[in-house]
């Protein structure tokens, strides 16, 4: 397939398709992006605002690739919606698409955008997709099922005119992720700024990586080791997180490419994704109901381009997952602060969240 790729930002998707597809077309605004794009396709045109590219530069798509800005649909954001200005530059996707007619559309985002405002935006994605006759499918994937040490539920949406949807997405129903609660013989992720009003204790594995704080800090999620050391991941360690080879994001400044790798893509969702779009499969329909009218979307659903719109139950991982996890990796880390632990600390105990017994004693311990 000839693919057009707009808001690429790192580059995941063109690292997940491999060599298996050419991509004839990069965008992002972001000038550490684009200086990470031109240093790993620097034969590939690239163009800055994706509101100059026109029908004439996306003409020979096959496949329309687009992880669209979340800031608008995230918990964490504004949860603005369209009404936000960055996530409203979706719009441009199905704008393109009007024009050149690609056989199909792919798009990610964070999975919150089946709820944030109301499940308007989902709504939006799947009346334009409609609208322009195609039909699509989505589902909400757990990378950590494809083998990175990364809880990151997230959102994939594909729109087709040639092949259905749900023979990419959905064919595999997959199995559910098994419940692990934090164990301390074993490494415990935890978001080191937060502690108040949440923590995102993760067992043997990091919570979702994230571009930084509200002021642009790097901050990735802490760890808590069995030997009592709390450290946290390098950069290089991060984008192996998110399926990257070890210094994919060396062209950016130092301080700004944790923003593109805690934005990105993972490259291993993605190269699934390429692989079943090579070889669709039938879908269970016994696995379909007709599509709640409610809010909060299901995790995963399916359209025919007509109306007819079913929610479908599959899990968030496929039938081969492979469960990343820090304890099977060598993966380089740094200390994390005093001055960061005592914060978490002191936010933690004045909350009223949960900790498991014995987590914040042995923070404490490594302190003393």
């Amino acid at each position: 397939m000839r693919i057009v790729s707009l808001f690429s930002g790192a580059g995941g998707f063109e690292a997940g398709f491999g060599g298996m597809h050419e991509t004839i077309l990069l965008n992002d605004v972001a000038v550490s992006a684009r200086k990470v794009l031109q240093h790993r396709f620097s034969d590939i045109p690239l163009i800055d605002d994706v509101r100059n590219i026109q029908a004439s530069d996306v003409s020979a798509a096959d496949t329309l690739v687009a992880g669209f800005p979340c800031q608008d649909v995230s918990i964490v954001g504004g949860q603005r919606g369209l009404a936000g200005t960055r996530s409203a530059l979706v719009e441009h996707v199905f704008r393109l698409a009007k024009s050149a007619h690609p056989s199909h559309i792919l798009l990610e985002n964070v999975q919150s955008i089946r709820f944030v405002h109301g499940g308007r935006v989902l709504l939006y994605l799947m009346h334009a997709a409609e609208q322009l006759g195609y039909a699509w499918a989505y589902r909400t994937l757990d990378s950590r099922a494809f083998g990175l040490p990364q809880r990151r539920r997230r959102f994939y949406f594909m729109a087709s005119r040639d092949i259905d949807p749900g023979e990419v997405l959905l064919s595999d129903a997959g199995l559910a992720l098994p419940a692990t609660s934090p164990d301390q013989s074993l490494p415990i992720g935890f978001y080191w700024t937060e502690g108040r009003s949440g923590h995102g204790l993760t067992a043997d594995a990091i919570p979702p990586l994230k571009t930084g704080s509200s002021v642009g800090i790097p901050s990735p999620p802490a760890v808590l080791f069995p030997d009592g050391g709390v450290k946290v991941p390098t950069i290089e360690t991060a984008e192996r997180f998110q399926g990257f080879p070890e210094g994919w994001t060396e062209a950016a400044p130092s301080r700004l490419r944790w923003g593109l790798v805690g934005n990105a893509v993972s490259v291993p969702v993605i190269r699934w994704i390429s692989e079943r779009m090579a070889s669709p499969a039938p879908w269970n329909r016994k696995l379909s109901a007709p599509m709640p009218d409610l809010p909060t979307w299901p995790l995963a659903a399916w359209g025919d381009g007509r109306g007819q719109r079913l929610a479908v139950n599959v899990q968030e991982a496929p039938s081969s997952a492979d469960l990343g996890r820090i304890s099977d990796g060598n993966y380089t880390w740094t200390d994390l602060s005093d001055r960061a632990l005592t914060g978490f600390i002191t936010r933690a105990r004045e909350s009223r969240l949960h900790y498991p017994e014995g987590f914040l004693e042995r923070l404490e311990a490594r302190l003393r």
